[in-house]
């Protein structure tokens, strides 16, 4: 059976919506409480501002802003990774790496 090469945008964008979506709604209430002090606050925002700008690349023509707000994601879910580091697998980091491969995929492919 041949693969739905149609389908292919569609995902693309339930990928990006998905990913916005979900970083809304984890660290929607860490941005909302503006406590400047803490670590978190600066992660959450970091995370929440790179997700609307590689929602917002998927306008554009060019790539680069989908690639560079997925990179610097990516390298957000590893840090977290590492700071949340067990040596038995959770739920938690089982889902910090798929979403590290969502970003990777818009690392690999842009806007294609």
């Amino acid at each position: 059976m041949k693969p739905v090469k149609s389908l292919l945008p569609a995902s693309r964008w339930l990928l990006r919506i998905s990913l916005l979506t979900y970083l809304v709604l984890q660290y929607g209430k860490t941005i909302l409480n503006l406590q400047y002090e803490t670590q978190t606050f600066y992660i959450a925002l970091a995370f929440v501002l790179f997700a609307v700008l590689l929602f917002a690349g998927g306008f554009t023509s060019k790539p680069s802003l989908t690639v560079i707000s997925a990179m610097l994601m990516s390298l957000l879910f590893i840090y977290t990774l590492y700071l949340g580091f067990v040596p038995e697998i959770n739920f938690d980091q089982v889902l910090k790496l798929l979403l590290l491969s969502v970003c990777l995929y818009f690392i690999s492919t842009g806007n294609k």
